[in-house]
């Protein structure tokens, strides 16, 4: 990857990515507006069948309108219920003018008018006739439990809807419904279709072989309907549907200027999505450059520690030194560079534990005083040589934090280790407990070369360290402070950092106390 991206500039892979990702929707631009014509066609053909699904959609809504009705007189007929509640039931609907009752034999057949008086020999001749119609009605709700709705057409133009009940051996195992065409499109379609027209449509009824439509939703001026369909519960109604007001080629042009819109409203998404790609490949980039760096860094880091060990090691086993002065201060060396290897090793492998999610962290009750105290007694003799006077300022009667002590003195750690290679000349170095907040915090601060603005919140991911000023200068693996933050962000604290450059900064290691976590 490294050798990748240093052989073709990323400028180079910009427009790349921007040639892949951006070249096909520019060619269909282009062929979008050479084929207008191929594509009113075809948009054409799809708002057809639109308009198809329109229809389908009301002849849908007739025949649950009616299956309802149905369902009501099923379940009064099978709570053996009497006659005044039948009509009770079809008298819901002011569509319904009567019902019949009759056997799956039709030997007997009963009349109940609901609102209208008539003969019942057209009831008896249009069942009759269809006979063969209506036997198969019980036979399809024994196998397949279908309650089919058979329409027949009387001699005027009244409909019969009849269905089966499922209780063949009762003289109602079958059941007719009668109402009118007219009043069921204006009673019960009507709110339907004028919702379905809209301001777009022209939707009108009509009956087979009459000149003017038995209703219509829209502006009708007498235009010609071309799409129609018959309505499934009406076999001499009809339900035609056109546009109101402009042409199809109209409609097309501007489904086209709408498909242009968003053709170019893509373009825009892909160039975004093109610029993320090459942002997340130059972060890519730039974080196999950083991890390069830290190869180095950290051979560096262990070459030099290692080699002043071998060299003061091999002079006190030659015997040379005969001052014990002198082999004090080589063994001192020798502990001290041991301590500093310890220090990045210790980096390292819980570096290697975080990247592999094996990172395990062992909570209990800490004395945070405590843990500040135990670091300074460790590397108290360490800083003072560095030339530092740490200040110690712990405020007594602290509440004791639930945390990983290990973990806590490791970022205390941290954060001394940074302070100390960023002070330059001022070596000044102060560690400071206290709580605020329900909060339990440990402060560091030096009077360093300090931090800039913009680099305040990036000093905390992994291998990330400052490339100007003073700082560039000061060898490190900037593995350090984005241990601290995830050490912190173990124990649900925070890590936070004020810093003016050329002046210091103070970093607070800030503990939530148990219940506020």
């Amino acid at each position: 990857m490294a050798a990748s991206t240093r052989s073709m500039p990323l400028r180079t892979i910009l427009l790349i990515l921007l040639l892949i990702i951006l070249l096909p929707a520019l060619l269909y631009s282009v062929y979008e507006l050479t084929t207008l014509s191929t594509n009113e066609e075809l948009v054409g053909d799809i708002y057809r069948r639109q308009l198809d699904v329109a229809l389908f959609s009301l002849n849908q809504y007739s025949w649950d309108v009616a299956s309802g009705w149905a369902s009501s007189l099923t379940l009064v007929l099978r709570e053996n219920g009497s006659k005044e509640q039948i009509l009770n039931a079809a008298r819901r609907t002011r569509v319904l003018q009567g019902i019949v009752l009759a056997d799956t034999g039709l030997r007997s057949i009963q009349w109940m008018p609901v609102r209208v008086g008539r003969a019942d020999g057209q009831l008896r001749s249009g069942l009759l006739e269809n006979r063969e119609k209506i036997a198969r009605l019980p036979m399809l709700r024994r196998v397949d439990d279908y309650r089919k709705l058979e329409s027949i057409l009387l001699p005027d133009s009244t409909i019969l809807l009849v269905f089966a009940t499922g209780d063949d051996s009762r003289p109602h195992a079958l059941v007719g419904m009668l109402l009118g065409d007219s009043s069921f499109v204006h009673e019960i379609l009507e709110p339907r279709i004028r919702e379905a027209a809209g301001t777009d449509f022209v939707l009108a009824v009509t009956r087979t072989g009459a000149t003017a439509p038995l209703f219509v939703a829209g502006t009708w001026g007498g235009e010609e309907i071309r799409q129609q369909k018959q309505l499934w519960l009406f076999p001499d109604l009809s339900l035609g549907i056109r546009l109101a007001g402009q042409s199809l080629d109209e409609v097309v042009r501007s489904r086209f200027r709408r498909n242009l819109l968003l053709i170019l409203l893509v373009d825009l998404v892909l160039v975004a999505a093109a610029l993320f790609v090459y942002r997340a490949f130059r972060r890519e980039s730039e974080l196999t450059r950083m991890k390069s760096d830290f190869v180095a860094t950290v051979s560096h880091e262990l070459r030099t520690p290692l080699s002043l060990i071998r060299m003061y090691a091999e002079t006190l086993e030659m015997g040379r030194l005969k001052d014990p002065g002198k082999q004090k201060e080589y063994l001192a060396t020798i502990v001290r560079e041991t301590e500093r290897l310890s220090h990045l090793i210790n980096n390292i492998l819980n570096f290697a534990r975080i990247d592999a999610g094996r990172k395990v962290y062992h909570f209990g009750q800490v004395q945070v005083n405590e843990v500040v105290t135990s670091v300074v007694g460790t590397y108290e003799a360490h800083l003072r040589e560095q030339g530092f006077q740490p200040v110690v300022e712990l405020r007594t009667e602290l509440s004791p934090i639930h945390a990983d002590a290990e973990a806590v003195k490791e970022g205390i750690v941290n954060l001394l280790d940074n302070a100390v290679k960023y002070s330059g000349e001022r070596k000044y170095l102060r560690i400071a407990t206290g709580s605020e907040g329900g909060r339990v915090f440990v402060d560091v601060e030096d009077h360093g070369v300090g931090i800039a603005p913009h680099h305040r919140e990036k000093i905390f991911e992994m291998f990330y360290r400052v490339s100007e000023g003073d700082v560039h200068s000061t060898k490190g693996s900037g593995l350090g402070l984005a241990l601290v933050r995830h050490i912190m962000d173990a124990h649900h604290g925070t890590v936070t950092v004020t810093s003016t450059p050329r002046t210091g900064s103070t970093f607070r290691l800030s503990f939530p106390l148990p219940g506020n976590a």
